[in-house]
C-alpha cells in the first residue's frame, strides 16, 4: 500500500508538483542574473590578466546579456506553449 495518495490518477502532461509553476520560473529568473553576472565576472577577469579594461568586461556582459533574452525569450515561449496544451 502506497503512502501519501493515489499517484496514478494524475492526467498525462499535468505536473503532479504543487509548486511546478513556481520552480519553472524561478529557474528563468535565475537562470536570467546568472548568465549576466558570469558574463561580467569572465570579462573582469580576463580584463585583469590581459590589461586590457573594460573591452573584455563590456563585451562579455552585452553578449551574456543577448544570451540571457534570447534564452528568456525560448523559455517563455515554451512555457506559454505549455499552457494553452494544457487548457
Amino acid at each position: 500500500m502506497r503512502q501519501g495518495g493515489d499517484l496514478g490518477n494524475i492526467e498525462p502532461g499535468k505536473n503532479g508538483f504543487p509548486f511546478g509553476k513556481i520552480a519553472k520560473y524561478l529557474a528563468i529568473g535565475l537562470e536570467f542574473p546568472s548568465a549576466i553576472i558570469g558574463g561580467l565576472f569572465l570579462g573582469y577577469f580576463l580584463d585583469l590578466y590581459w590589461d586590457t579594461s573594460p573591452w573584455f568586461t563590456t563585451t562579455l556582459t552585452l553578449l551574456a546579456l543577448v544570451g540571457a533574452f534570447i534564452r528568456l525569450a525560448q523559455c517563455l515561449k515554451r512555457f506559454s506553449g505549455q499552457e494553452r496544451r494544457l487548457r
